[in-house]
C-alpha cells in the first residue's frame, strides 16, 4: 500500500473563494499536518486573467494561465475547483482526470449540470471527484450518508439549502418586514459579500439537491428537471398568516425515496412550530434525515461563508489523501446509477394550506368545500376572515387540506378560481 505525507494542489480559480481558501489553508496548515499527518502543499494556481491586481499575500511564482503547467507537473496529486461555471472549466476537469489528478469542486453549476459525465470519467482514470464543497456551506451532507449512514437505508432527506434564504425568511419571521424591506438591510450587504445566492425561484437549491440526490442516491436528474420555486412570491401577509396557524416558513428541499420512483422538489413550505427544523435561523443550514435504523438524524452547520465552504474543501482533499494512500482498499469514485425516476410534482402527495381571497357573503365555505369533495380532497380545518374597515366587506378562507394529490389540488384551485366568490389569485403552500 501506497504511503504518502505531502499531499500537492493545484487550485483553479483566485476569486473571493480561490483567496479565502489560500488564506484558511495558510492559518491552518500547521494543525492540518498535526492532525492528520499530511502537509498540503500548494503548487499551481491556475488563473484566467494574469494582470488583475492580486493580494500580496499570493505567491505569484505558483500563478499560470495555462492549465498544461498543472498536467506537466506530475507531483500534483488534487485540484481544487473554484473556478465556478461549465465552460471553459468542463473541460479543465477532463484534462485533469484523464492524467489521474483528483478533484474536489466547489463547482456547483457544473456539478449540478454533468454530474453523470463527471462521475463515470472520474471511474474509468480511477480518481476521485469529491462535491461537497459545491453545497456552499459546512455541513457534510454527502460523507455523512455515504459513510457514516452506510448500514442505513435513508427514507427521506429534507433540507434548508440556502443561508441567506433562510436567513430573510427568518428575517420576515421575526420583523413582519416585506422581502423588499428586507433585501435593504446592511446584513443582506454583508451576506452578498460571501459568495452567497438569494435564491429567488430556488434554481440553487434544485442544483444542490439535484448533487445531493446524485452523490448520495446514484439518482441522474438535471436540477432543470427538479421542481423549484424560490421565495420570490412569499408575501408578509402569507409569512403572518402562516404563523397565525402556528407554522412558519422555510424554503425547503425534499428528497424521499418511494418503492418504484424518487421525489424530488424545491418551494417554500409551511413548517410547525415544534418541528426540529425551525430552530434553524439566519444563516445556518440543516438537514433532517430519517434512516431504517436509527430514525432521525440532524445534521446543522453554516450555510453561507468562504470559510465554512474552504473548511470543506480541506476535509476533502483530506479524505481523498486517506483514501488514495492510506486506505487498505484502493477505492475510485464510482456512482451506482438508480434507475427509479423521479415523480413528477403533479403525483405527490402532501398537506396544503390554500388562501381564498372572498367577498364576504353567506355559503362562501360551503362552496369552496364542495369543490373540494369533488375532488375528495379533505378539509382539516377551515375560518374565515373578514378584511378590517373593508367597504366591500372582503375578506379571506384559509383551509386546510389533509393528505392530498398535488393534480387533484390544483385542479380544485383552478376551478374554485372562476366561482364568483373569488376576488382576487388563490395562494397555497404545502405543509411538512
Amino acid at each position: 500500500m501506497p504511503t504518502k505525507r505531502v499531499i500537492n494542489v493545484a487550485l483553479l480559480g483566485l476569486g473571493k473563494l480561490g483567496t479565502g481558501f489560500l488564506k484558511v489553508l495558510k492559518e491552518k496548515q500547521q494543525k492540518i499536518k498535526d492532525e492528520t499527518g499530511f502537509e498540503l502543499r500548494l503548487k499551481k494556481i491556475l488563473i484566467q486573467n494574469p494582470h488583475f491586481k492580486r493580494d500580496r499575500a499570493v505567491d505569484t511564482s505558483l500563478l499560470t494561465t495555462n492549465v498544461e503547467d498543472i498536467i506537466s507537473d506530475k507531483s500534483i496529486d488534487i485540484a481544487v475547483d473554484a473556478i465556478g461555471g461549465i465552460e471553459p472549466t468542463f473541460s479543465i476537469i477532463k484534462q485533469l482526470v484523464s492524467n489521474k489528478i483528483h478533484i474536489v469542486s466547489a463547482n456547483r453549476t457544473l456539478l449540478a449540470s454533468k454530474m453523470h459525465d463527471l462521475a463515470d470519467l472520474a471511474d474509468r482514470h480511477k480518481v476521485y471527484i469529491l462535491p461537497e464543497p459545491s453545497l456552499g456551506g459546512g455541513i457534510p451532507i454527502i460523507s455523512a450518508i455515504q459513510r457514516d449512514l452506510i448500514a442505513n437505508k435513508v427514507n427521506y432527506v429534507i433540507g434548508i439549502l440556502s443561508g441567506t434564504s433562510n436567513f430573510i425568511l427568518s428575517e420576515m419571521s421575526k420583523t413582519g418586514l416585506s422581502l423588499s424591506e428586507v433585501l435593504k438591510s446592511p446584513q443582506i450587504q454583508e451576506i452578498s459579500e460571501s459568495l452567497s445566492i438569494i435564491d429567488y425561484e430556488g434554481s440553487d437549491a434544485a442544483q444542490k439537491v439535484s448533487i445531493i440526490a446524485a452523490a448520495a442516491f446514484g439518482i441522474d436528474v438535471s436540477y432543470l428537471h427538479i421542481h423549484a420555486e424560490g421565495i420570490s412570491s412569499v408575501s408578509a401577509d402569507d409569512v403572518r398568516h402562516a404563523s397565525d396557524l402556528g407554522y412558519e416558513i422555510k424554503l425547503l428541499a425534499i428528497l424521499k425515496d418511494h418503492p418504484d420512483k424518487f421525489e424530488i422538489r424545491v418551494h417554500p413550505t409551511l413548517v410547525a412550530k415544534d418541528h426540529p427544523l425551525i430552530s434553524v435561523k439566519g444563516r445556518y443550514n440543516a438537514f433532517l434525515i430519517e434512516t431504517d435504523l436509527i430514525g432521525n438524524y440532524m445534521l446543522y452547520g453554516k450555510g453561507v461563508g468562504i470559510e465554512a465552504t474552504s473548511s470543506v474543501i480541506i476535509r476533502d482533499i483530506v479524505e481523498i489523501a486517506n483514501l488514495v494512500y492510506h486506505s487498505p482498499r484502493k477505492g475510485t469514485y464510482r456512482l451506482d446509477w438508480n434507475e427509479k425516476s423521479v415523480m413528477p410534482i403533479e403525483e405527490i402527495r402532501s398537506s396544503y394550506y390554500v388562501r381564498f381571497p372572498c367577498h364576504d357573503k353567506p355559503g362562501v365555505i360551503g362552496s369552496i368545500a364542495t369543490v373540494l369533495g369533488n375532488y375528495d380532497i379533505n378539509i382539516g380545518s377551515a375560518h374565515a376572515e373578514v378584511e378590517k374597515d373593508s367597504p366591500e366587506k372582503t375578506g379571506f378562507v384559509h383551509i386546510l387540506i389533509d393528505d392530498a394529490i398535488e393534480q387533484d389540488v390544483i385542479n380544485a384551485i383552478t376551478e374554485i378560481s372562476k366561482l364568483e366568490l373569488v376576488r382576487d389569485e388563490i395562494k397555497y403552500f404545502r405543509i411538512l
